[in-house]
């Protein structure tokens, strides 16, 4: 793995060619090189955030586009709003939050544009929110690149009023469309705020889920503070009702635990808990243990092996991996409390387990400049147990542990915050407060700033977590990018990386050949 310079270095390159290309009036070409510069400062930490000379590049490529005709007068009896994404999952962050800011705003018609589905279905649950079948759009489902798809999206939205930016960091096409004087104005929902991500130039508002995301937006990712907004995500949070005590102890039973344990769970994606410092959540609650014979930790995403393995054996089974669950709610039911994964936090996965009523404890450990590695969200600062060392964890454990009214009381009050913050009736007052800042955003245009590089704590720390995901390095970057070159370009990077374990035949197939090819294969196999 490179350096954090030695990542800068490869990233202002990568730079460096698609302004070179831009210059000369290659403009898809261009387009194609700026993403993979993103991509590759995505995945592996360059020391920037944002970064000015690629937004300089952008604004070139943005203005290579046709703007379409002027609409015809008249005004939409509805407010016309337009979302989009990269790519939908059947799970995930942003696609359950599009489908859930679509079903909360009922009295706006939605659209939806994704610019790179590829081989993955779109999930039958966006295609439900939508009034019409016909406002799901994939783009890549048509000729041309991505100057082609930029043009296409600024057609679409020619008539909304704002536009919903959820795209993948790297994803350029979102940037070419947006931007210019007469489209909509665009917020760019901030939802990778601990990332390097592109398109500030063409944000009118930033949609911040957190202080610490809009912090760091503000300070390195060159954001005009005043374009920045901190809201809570939509959510639909179901909880299960409380189960009385013959319940509890029942379910219990089926997971080996007893009625006078206390049982603390944790739920994320494995990697979230892969340590990239001194402390790790297995070390953290180990040290607990020492002190409470009864306790035990139940951990849902990880795989029972390596680590956790070694844990499990080394306490007796009080430690455990149970590997991804369905649905967490039978974990959360036999839980007296909730502790957050680390060293990366897990959002979204704490939310719903204190809409369950337990207490919740997130492990700052990070230095103060690492807040957004952390869990923070509007409503519940004071009510999160956030403690900053080794001893301060224990302790707060053992808080809870001591004390039944303790642990009612604050699950409690956490519950009745998280569900009141995420109400439907909550998300539409935020819905329309996001509207209006973004229409009042639009009138100024936005200039792209100095970005500050740096290479502290924080800087460290994201490239250490980002070694854990298995998508880092530059021939992951270009594997990505290469169906969407020219056929000569394409073969020529294809015979330059082909022994990286990221690089197969299928990155010899265009990135439309490639969908058409999935599209088929799924209508052959679907029952008639």
């Amino acid at each position: 793995m490179q350096s954090i310079s030695g990542n800068r270095d490869t990233f202002e390159t990568l730079v460096a060619t698609a302004g070179l290309l831009a210059a000369a009036g290659q403009w898809e070409r261009a387009a194609v090189q700026a993403q993979l510069a993103a991509r590759f400062a995505w995945t592996d930490h360059t020391g920037y955030f944002g970064h000015q000379g690629l937004e300089d590049v952008l604004g070139k490529l943005r203005y290579s586009i046709a703007h379409p005709l002027p609409a015809a007068p008249g005004k939409a009896a509805r407010r016309r709003v337009v979302h989009v994404a990269t790519q939908l999952y059947g799970t995930g962050g942003h696609t359950q939050s599009i489908a859930h800011w679509i079903r909360q705003d009922p009295d706006s018609r939605h659209q939806v544009v994704v610019t790179r589905q590829g081989s993955t279905e779109c999930p039958a649950k966006i295609a439900a929110c939508l009034s019409d079948p016909r406002d799901l759009l994939l783009l890549d489902r048509r000729h041309g690149g991505l100057i082609k798809r930029a043009a296409e999206l600024r057609r679409i939205i020619a008539l909304a009023d704002v536009v919903i930016v959820h795209a993948h960091p790297h994803d350029v096409v979102p940037s070419l469309a947006l931007g210019v004087p007469g489209t909509a104005p665009a917020v760019y929902v901030n939802h990778a705020d601990h990332v390097f991500w592109q398109g500030t130039s063409a944000a009118a508002l930033v949609l911040c889920l957190r202080e610490s995301g809009r912090d760091l937006a503000v300070h390195r990712r060159g954001m005009d503070a005043n374009r920045c907004v901190v809201a809570n995500r939509p959510l639909e949070l179901a909880p299960a009702g409380a189960a009385d005590d013959s319940q509890k102890s029942a379910a219990r039973t089926g997971w080996g635990v007893q009625d006078t344990d206390f049982v603390v769970v944790s739920a994320a994606a494995g990697s979230k808990y892969d340590p990239v410092g001194p402390d790790s959540l297995i070390d953290l609650f180990r040290s607990f243990l020492l002190r409470r014979p009864n306790a035990r930790l139940l951990v849902a995403g990880p795989s029972p092996t390596g680590a956790w393995a070694a844990a499990a054996a080394a306490t007796g089974g009080r430690i455990r991996a149970v590997g991804r669950l369905a649905n967490i709610s039978t974990l959360l039911s036999i839980a007296d409390a909730y502790v957050d994964s680390f060293p990366f936090a897990s959002l979204t996965s704490m939310l719903e387990a204190g809409a369950h009523g337990l207490p919740l404890v997130t492990f700052r450990g990070h230095p103060a400049e690492c807040a957004v590695l952390g869990s923070d969200t509007p409503g519940l600062e004071d009510l999160l147990l956030a403690p900053s060392t080794p001893a301060g964890f224990a302790s707060a454990l053992a808080g809870l542990a001591d004390s039944d009214s303790t642990r009612t009381a604050r699950g409690a009050a956490t519950r009745t915050a998280i569900l009141d913050g995420h109400s439907p009736s909550a998300w539409r007052e935020t819905a329309e407060r996001v509207y209006a800042q973004a229409a009042l955003a639009r009138t100024a245009p936005v200039a792209t700033v100095q970005t500050p590089w740096g290479e502290g704590p924080l800087d460290r720390l994201v490239g250490l977590v980002q070694q854990e995901t298995g998508f880092a390095g530059l021939d992951a970057a270009w594997a990505d990018i290469m169906p969407l070159l020219g056929t000569p370009q394409r073969i020529k990077q294809w015979a330059a990386w082909r022994t990286s374990p990221h690089v197969g035949l299928a990155q010899l197939v265009p990135d439309r050949s490639r969908a058409w090819m999935s599209d088929t294969r799924r209508r052959l196999i679907q029952p008639s």
